[in-house]
């Protein structure tokens, strides 16, 4: 006899309410991620402890519930990031691309930009946080301009960049193993939408904040003094001593891996990222240790991609969704309306909430109107969508991204506050901005 029974014998039937009692824990969770009075992931593995008592889902269930080919993605792609960042290659190609702008503080913000949407095309936009922000609020301060449009820049194209390849945002690897998109096809579809937010916004940034980053060309005590900057921050970045088979090796490896997810060689992306992430770790087995590597995975990210798969397939079980799907299916005739409505509403959303538990529970409500088969015209896109709408919702605001909240802390460690209404009066435009760009490109 369950827990359940127990309680149905004195209390009578409670059964009818696991709809209710679902979506009421999840949004719990929500409310949890969003004003963080708890660990998120402790307090999903509460509420799913709690559906196990109560008899809403059994443990047979939950193993069936979890996206394994999004886990193993991530997970293999953790490692390569993790070895790749001990071999200092990521920071010694910002290093690099930083010394092309010979200190001029209009090519910087441009180089800045642009190395951000570089990288988080294929690594985690956290990650490039972590090794750009540092060397920005360094170099910014040493030459004596306000670090926060650079900041800012990075935020922007860090999502930006996090939209264009399949593997760029976890919102894009659940989309794409969902839908079984190739790596190639991800970034056909999305390219010219990216490449056009771009230069939209990189123009209104040059312009907005002109009296900061303006040329400084005839002032050549400031450029000198600016140059001999980078090469100070060049060798504190790079103090160790650089070992160049490192280096090397992991760029073969990342070479490798991407050529394998263009391309595919009859291999799965989850099982090009688990070979990428053994080969990075064998070929390597003389600078870094394994152990320290797994260490520094992120687990709370994974624990969370869990409970979040867990949470959504509970709802998706028990019909909670269907209302959604209804409704939709209901305003929506053509897959371009649909597409419209999904860009727009997770694109606002995302602003507040963490773009990934949206993407996670509309994934089966597009699956629902979907398998309605009465959409007209290409239903693929009405996935591309969904993935422009929750990168570039993620501009919206601070909380709108991990990476955004990582740089926020990164700055406030180093004495630069930036307030979310700061940050809000430039993020949430510029998500308007490229919400209409995606709009006319799905035309």
């Amino acid at each position: 006899m369950t827990f359940l029974n127990t309680i149905l014998n004195v209390h009578g039937d409670i059964s009818s309410y696991f709809p209710e009692i679902a979506i009421t824990l999840f949004a719990f969770v929500l409310s949890s991620l969003i004003f963080e009075f708890a660990d998120t992931v402790l307090i999903m593995g509460a509420s799913i402890l709690f559906m196990l008592i109560l008899g809403i889902i059994h443990p047979e269930q939950i193993m069936e519930m979890i996206d394994w080919k999004t886990i193993l993605l991530l997970f293999g792609m953790m490692i390569v990031v993790e070895v790749t960042k001990e071999s200092k290659l990521l920071s010694f190609i910002s290093l690099k691309l930083i010394r092309f702008t010979k200190g001029n503080p209009m090519l910087l913000i441009i180089m800045f930009g642009l190395s951000t949407l570089l990288l988080s095309t294929f690594l985690a936009n956290a990650t490039t946080m972590l090794v750009l922000v540092p060397i920005t609020i360094a170099l910014t301060k040493g030459m004596g301009v306000n670090p926060k449009p650079f900041l800012f820049t990075e935020i922007i194209f860090s999502d930006i960049g996090g939209a264009l390849t399949l593997v760029g945002d976890p919102t894009n690897v659940m989309i794409g193993t969902t839908n079984n998109f190739s790596f190639f096809d991800f970034l056909q579809h999305q390219i010219i939408p990216v490449t056009v937010v771009t230069i939209v916004l990189m123009i209104l940034l040059l312009i907005i904040y002109w009296e900061t980053i303006k040329p400084i060309g005839k002032n050549l005590p400031r450029l000198l003094m600016n140059n001999l900057l980078i090469e100070k921050i060049t060798r504190e970045f790079l103090s160790t001593t650089l070992s160049t088979s490192f280096i090397l090796r992991c760029a073969i490896v990342l070479f490798i891996v991407l050529l394998f997810f263009v391309f595919g060689f009859g291999l799965s992306l989850p099982i090009i990222a688990l070979l990428g992430a053994v080969g990075i770790l064998l070929v390597n087995k003389n600078f870094v240790r394994t152990t320290p590597i797994l260490r520094n995975v992120d687990w709370h990210l994974l624990f969370f991609f869990i409970g979040l798969f867990i949470h959504v397939g509970t709802l998706e079980y028990l019909g909670a969704l269907k209302p959604i799907s209804t409704f939709i299916a209901h305003h929506a005739d053509t897959s371009l309306e649909f597409s419209l409505y999904i860009l727009w509403i997770i694109g606002l959303l995302s602003g507040f909430i963490e773009n990934i538990p949206l993407v996670a529970m509309m994934i089966p409500v597009i699956q629902h109107v979907l398998a309605g088969g009465h959409m007209t015209g290409n239903t693929d896109m009405v996935w591309y969508a969904l993935s422009l709408g929750a990168c570039f919702g993620g501009n919206g605001s601070l909380v709108g991204s991990s990476a955004n909240m990582i740089v926020a802390k990164i700055a406030e460690k180093e004495n630069i506050k930036i307030s979310f209404f700061e940050y809000f009066k430039i993020g949430y435009p510029f998500t308007i901005i490229a919400l209409l760009i995606s709009s006319f490109f799905l035309y």
